[in-house]
């Protein structure tokens, strides 16, 4: 198995009536428990809140987020899946498609520790 993780990204300045946020909750737990009784599920995050974004060799910080083409990252899911191929049809079924959002699926792969000595 390979792990991927899913960059759920939503409108930066979007937002959903009540009745759209308690429906896409409750297909966003659906799904995750879905993913974790077939044992593709590994874990997730929400990113609720603008955070501090440093940038530049003098470590510049501003507060905020980071928006490409104004969509921000809302959620990062990680799967455990035998394909990338497999990993993009498991994001199909993201809620936020929904809306407008998107999905980006990359593989992630261990970062390697350096031993010191």
């Amino acid at each position: 198995m390979n792990e991927y993780v899913f960059l759920v990204r939503f409108g930066a300045n979007a937002t959903l009536a009540p009745e759209q946020r308690r429906i896409n909750t409750e297909k966003w737990g659906k799904l995750i428990q879905l993913w974790t009784e077939q044992g593709y599920f590994v874990g997730s995050s929400l990113i609720t809140q603008a955070g501090f974004v440093l940038s530049g060799s003098d470590r510049k910080v501003d507060q905020g987020f980071i928006a490409d083409t104004d969509f921000r990252v809302v959620s990062i899911i990680r799967i455990a899946v035998s394909s990338i191929d497999e990993a993009v049809e498991l994001a199909r079924a993201c809620p936020v498609l929904d809306y407008g959002g998107t999905v980006e699926v990359r593989e992630v792969q261990p970062r390697p520790v350096l031993a010191t000595t």
